[in-house]
Order: structure tokens, then sequence, then C-alpha cells
């Protein structure tokens, strides 16, 4: 049997994947602004990020972990 769940679950997953592709073009800077407004939201108050978002693969991880989280879907992108 399929669960009802499924197509909901993979449309997010789409939309983290195309997140993160998206954000793969943009400049160090811009990920890096995108990283401490998404730690903004989640109730961090820092103003320079933590030492483990310094590299541009570091942050495209947490956004897309962040991302997966978000839309329903907890999965390597």
């Amino acid at each position: 049997m399929t669960s009802p769940a499924m197509p909901m679950i993979r449309v997010n997953l789409e939309r983290a994947k195309l997140l993160v592709k998206e954000l793969e073009r943009s400049t160090y800077t811009q990920l890096s602004a995108y990283c401490l407004e998404v730690l903004h939201e989640i109730g961090c108050n820092d103003t320079e990020l933590p030492d483990n978002l310094q590299t541009r693969e570091q942050q495209l991880n947490f956004i897309a972990g962040f991302a997966s989280y978000a839309f329903g879907e907890v999965e390597n992108v």
C-alpha cells in the first residue's frame, strides 16, 4: 500500500533540491547572509557565522539540511 504522504514528501524534497541548486550559483557573501538569516529564524542572535559554517561547502550542507527538514523530509540532497 502506498502512503498518501509520499507524493507530498517527494514534492518537498524536490523543492529543497531546487533551492540548493539555486544557491550553488550564489556568491560566498550571499550564502553567508542566507545562513545568518536561517540561524536568526531558528533563534540564534549571533551576527557572525559559527566556526562550522565558514566554508562554502559547510554553508551549502547546512542550507540543504535545513531546507529538506523545513520542507518535510530530512535527507541528504
